[in-house]
């Protein structure tokens, strides 16, 4: 096998094997030849298939505000000049 072999196939696997969630495929030589290897991810086996997405609720609206017209608008009877 070629290095371009080899990491072509690695490629694939990576892209395609049913178990890519816990295992990574390299490209490696040995003594002149190319092979692909197999390298385990760790903390891996606790994955699981995808899941569907969960929709988030609609937050509610903010409370209205308590404080008086005058308040909100001026500042309330505590601004002013001094």
């Amino acid at each position: 096998m070629t290095r371009a072999e080899a990491e072509n196939r690695a490629r694939a696997l990576n892209h395609e094997h049913p178990e890519r969630a816990r295992y990574r495929w390299l490209a490696r030589s040995a003594d002149g030849y190319w092979d692909v290897v197999r390298l385990g991810i760790p903390g891996a086996n606790g994955l699981g298939p995808l899941k569907t997405t969960a929709e988030a609720h609609p937050q509610p609206a903010p409370a209205d505000d308590p404080r008086s017209a005058f308040d909100r608008n001026v500042g309330g009877p505590w601004v002013g000049p001094i």
